[in-house]
């Protein structure tokens, strides 16, 4: 029996261990969210390029990751967040705060970077009040912050009278529309904030308790996790990023909007988040996929464009892939805790 079974391990294909280990390695490939989502990005490339001769150029290419940036930002602080069991439905109304008050002290003649760091910890502020009201008033996060959402879209208004913000210093303006080596800077920012929270996540303890919090709630707090500090760092990181998105926004259109922002984008962003693998029930998920979904959905819009397909019909596809995603995960979360 030691001799056929030695030999049977020995013998070159399929069964030998370096056979069964790559088919192995190839199965887990091919069960991650993110190599559904390229090759959903492969067929509708394949359709788009075959409607219209400018998809495959270098410049619809490049528009298309430079589209999926504003998501990108904003879902990386989102994911964060519901990795850690929260929710935020006020990022498209923070959005839309920190791109105006940001234009505002812009044209008041404050230097960009005062401004931005400004905006960043004004916005931090509101996350705060997110989580204040959550964690000391009892209210449920999705009610709270779309109260806070409410709120700030009053608040857009007052401070602007309506009006959009313009014009913005070019030096600014250059950090949205300028390029480096033919890269534009948007998508280097974009890159280096992935790098960052990546790293926040998979190589620090503070990523390894956010998993562990949202996770399991209870069991984070038997084991003396301080869930309270976490929470606020969670939902202040969220209200960075979606301001660090609406800074990014301004910068390329070179004003600050009063339209921009909003509900519709608040759930692009969150729609990006769970299309890229991160459970809706916390404690799942990584940047790759995020960065994945997010170009996704601006492949999407940018192929629908080009085959001349009513706008309307882009509500359509996203929300039936944002419930096939969810559908998907409450699949995926039930074939896991079966093997465990």
């Amino acid at each position: 029996m030691t001799v056929t079974t030695t030999s049977a391990r020995t013998t070159p294909g399929n069964d030998s261990p370096s056979g069964v280990e790559r088919e192995n390695v190839l199965t887990k490939l091919l069960m991650r969210q993110e190599t559904t989502l390229v090759l959903v990005m492969l067929v509708i490339g394949v359709i788009a390029s075959s409607r219209s001769d400018l998809f495959l150029s270098n410049s619809n290419l490049t528009e298309v990751f430079r589209s999926s940036v504003i998501y990108f930002v904003m879902a990386c602080g989102a994911a964060l967040l519901i990795i850690g069991g929260g929710l935020d439905f006020s990022a498209g109304a923070v959005f839309t705060l920190s791109s105006l008050l940001t234009a505002k002290m812009l044209v008041g003649g404050v230097p960009w970077p005062v401004a931005v760091l400004a905006g960043l910890a004004i916005c931090c502020v509101v996350g705060s009040v997110n989580f204040a009201i959550i964690t000391y008033l009892h209210v449920p996060p999705i009610i709270a912050t779309l109260g806070t959402s409410y709120m700030l879209t009053g608040v857009d208004t007052l401070i602007t009278g309506g009006l959009d913000v313009l014009p913005l210093p070019d030096s600014f303006q250059r950090l949205g529309q300028g390029n480096i080596a033919g890269v534009p800077n948007v998508v280097l920012i974009a890159i280096a904030v992935g790098i960052v929270f990546w790293f926040v996540l998979e190589r620090t303890r503070f990523g390894v308790n956010v998993r562990a919090l949202g996770g399991n709630r209870q069991a984070a707090v038997g084991n003396g996790l301080r869930v309270v500090r976490l929470d606020l760092a969670l939902y202040a990181i969220a209200a960075a990023s979606a301001a660090l998105a609406g800074m990014i926004y301004s910068a390329r259109v070179g004003a600050g909007q009063v339209t921009a922002g909003g509900t519709s984008t608040t759930l692009i962003a969150i729609t990006a988040v769970l299309i890229g693998g991160v459970s809706l029930q916390g404690g799942m998920g990584n940047i790759q996929g995020i960065a994945v979904g997010a170009v996704l959905l601006s492949l999407i819009d940018n192929a629908l464009v080009l085959s001349r397909i009513p706008p309307q019909y882009n509500t359509i596809v996203v929300g039936a892939i944002l419930v096939c995603a969810v559908a998907i995960d409450y699949l995926r979360r039930g074939r896991i805790y079966r093997k465990r």
